[in-house]
């Protein structure tokens, strides 16, 4: 699940000039204290009080932040991007509902802001609220239909909602804006296999390999898959690599559900068992075969 981060944009007021190029130096402190000065004098005014939150959260002084925006508002009650920023640092804090809220805020401010929208499903994701996120995702998506995020996302809410058909149209719509997007033709691969269309899987599977990059923390997963589709030569052959690569591939698949079939393989246990100078040795034996 993506998140969009907090927005950047100060208020850029002319008397504000200075404050903004300390922040952009990430001079943060003393922007704080320009913010803290304009604000002595002008403690009313919500611009200045926007940047110093922005600073503030710059500073990851979140709930100091999260007071300042609530300032913002109080002078510019239509400062969406205020709420917005609220929001981003509760979903940072795990209090979902609460950025939900700040988000809805955001967008009665201002319907075009477009990533306190996408934030507010994903944050309706965190809380299970899958059906309300399906019907934001849905709001995204009848405005910008080549969003990639949006469908990605609304299929996986719809996978835990159990609406398998519905999900795997929406991971096609991924695949027809983007081809090559690996998670989706490997959640597909998953959802086919779990819905009993084994070939269909397979074939899905099969994409997703030709688009995982030869690199070593992809082998672990390539083993993975192979294991899934039954090929468990070559699910060995690439999870020797990965261990190789990082040992810690070991305790993995140990938990990894794509190799869940290969639990009580012989070959499988024996990798995990060997130490590395025999997995080093086995791995010049097949580059020799």
């Amino acid at each position: 699940m993506e998140e969009h981060e907090n927005s950047e944009s100060l208020k850029t007021e002319p008397e504000f000039d200075r404050g903004v190029l300390l922040h952009q130096l990430a001079e943060r402190e003393k922007a704080l204290e320009y913010y803290n000065g304009i604000l002595a004098e002008e403690p009313e005014n919500g611009d200045a009080w926007y940047n110093k939150a922005l600073t503030l959260h710059g500073l990851s002084r979140f709930y100091e932040a999260m007071d300042a925006y609530d300032t913002a508002v109080k002078f510019n009650p239509k400062d969406s991007d205020a709420y917005y920023n609220k929001g981003v640092i509760q979903s940072e804090l795990g209090l979902y509902s609460d950025a939900v809220e700040s988000y809805s805020k955001a967008i009665e401010a201002d319907s075009g802001n477009i990533d306190a929208v996408f934030n507010k499903a994903t944050a309706l994701l965190q809380l299970k609220a899958y059906d309300e996120a399906v019907k934001v995702y849905d709001t995204i998506f009848e405005n910008d239909k080549n969003n990639v995020s949006a469908a990605y996302n609304k299929a996986l809410a719809l996978v835990q909602l159990e609406r398998y058909d519905e999900a795997l149209a929406s991971f096609d719509i991924v695949i027809q804006i983007d081809p090559m997007n690996k998670e989706a033709w490997y959640d597909k691969a998953h959802l086919l296999l779990r819905t009993g269309k084994t070939e269909d899987a397979k074939e899905a599977f099969s994409m997703t390999i030709k688009l995982i990059p030869d690199l070593p923390d992809s082998w672990f997963r390539i083993g993975g898959i192979f294991a899934v589709v039954g090929q468990k030569k070559e699910s060995v052959k690439y999870l020797r690599k990965a261990i190789n690569a990082n040992p810690e591939a070991r305790e993995w698949a140990k938990e990894d559900l794509d190799y869940e079939s290969m639990r009580n393989d012989a070959d499988f246990q024996n990798l995990l068992e060997s130490g590395d100078a025999e997995i080093k040795a086995a791995l010049k034996d097949t580059e020799q075969v």
